[in-house]
């Protein structure tokens, strides 16, 4: 279990992967935008005009996604199933 629990875990974190390989484009917008809104900030000009252009744009919720099954649930489940092969070496 513990073992499979670990490959479950490699799983998802090449689907999340597969994921933000699919979504790179949405990646490089919101950098792009991000990087404006911080310009922005620091020339303290009106910010109004970003933030509606950034509400036009749809697809932050697969870069969203593909980042938590990366970083997160994945890598979670992998140390779960190890920790789990430590603590109990027979089950």
């Amino acid at each position: 279990m513990p073992k499979l629990m670990s490959i479950i875990g490699f799983i998802v974190i090449c689907a999340g992967m597969d994921l933000l390989w699919q979504s790179r484009m949405e990646i490089r917008y919101w950098f792009a935008a991000y990087r404006s809104v911080l310009r922005e900030v620091v020339r303290r000009r009106d910010l109004s005009r970003l933030v509606s252009a950034a509400r036009k744009r749809q697809g932050a919720a697969g870069v969203l996604l593909g980042i938590s099954l990366v970083f997160l649930i994945g890598p979670v489940l992998i140390l779960t199933g190890v920790a789990l092969m430590l603590l109990f070496p027979n089950f």
